[in-house]
């Protein structure tokens, strides 16, 4: 009876653990990286290095302003990365928009499946 009371809390801490930790990857693995290729012309690149795909991928992107249309099958109006495609581990997706400014673009939202 007592070995049970001490299995008890272990499964619990283990539980608890698994939960906090249980996800390999967040939104701090995909990676915006962003150069100026001319005047006012920008080259975006985004990158998974997280070992689990991550679809959903969703930008905070308020006030982004592009002067000639980016491809809306990389990177939409609404600011949703590959129409919500899974990007895989290493994945790169390019992107170039065109401003007299650098936007800084901050994933928000993603979801991880891990096989």
């Amino acid at each position: 009876m007592a070995s049970i009371f001490n299995i008890i809390p272990l499964t619990l801490f283990l539980a608890l653990s698994f939960q906090a930790y249980g996800q390999p990857c967040s939104l701090s693995d995909i990676r915006v990286s962003e150069f100026k290729t001319s005047a006012s012309r920008y080259n975006v690149s985004v990158t998974n290095r997280c070992s689990c795909s991550q679809s959903q991928v969703k930008f905070n992107c308020d006030g982004f302003k592009s002067s000639q249309p980016v491809d809306p099958a990389i990177f939409s109006e609404d600011c949703l990365l590959l129409q919500g495609e899974p990007l895989h581990f290493s994945s790169v997706v390019s992107f170039t928009y065109v401003s007299n400014s650098r936007f800084l673009f901050i994933p928000i939202s993603s979801q991880i499946s891990c096989p």
